[in-house]
């Protein structure tokens, strides 16, 4: 980590409207560049939020006791 970080000030009181990007250190850049690499590399079925949201009732469901 060569590069200065910005302090918690220096962000808060960043004009964004001038269009100067926030300094990003490059040990980040290179960590999101792995996991990108990784995320293309890798083949992923994506499961749609509705399916998902009845899968995690179902598990749900089946963890209630049942009384009798």
């Amino acid at each position: 980590m060569s590069s200065e970080l910005p302090t918690q000030e220096e962000i808060i009181n960043h004009d964004i409207s001038t269009g100067d990007d926030v300094p990003v250190p490059d040990w980040h850049l290179a960590i999101l560049e792995e996991r990108m690499a990784r995320y293309k590399s890798e083949q992923v079925k994506w499961t749609p939020l509705e399916e998902f949201a009845k899968e995690i009732e179902q598990f749900r469901n089946s963890l209630k006791v049942k009384k009798d």
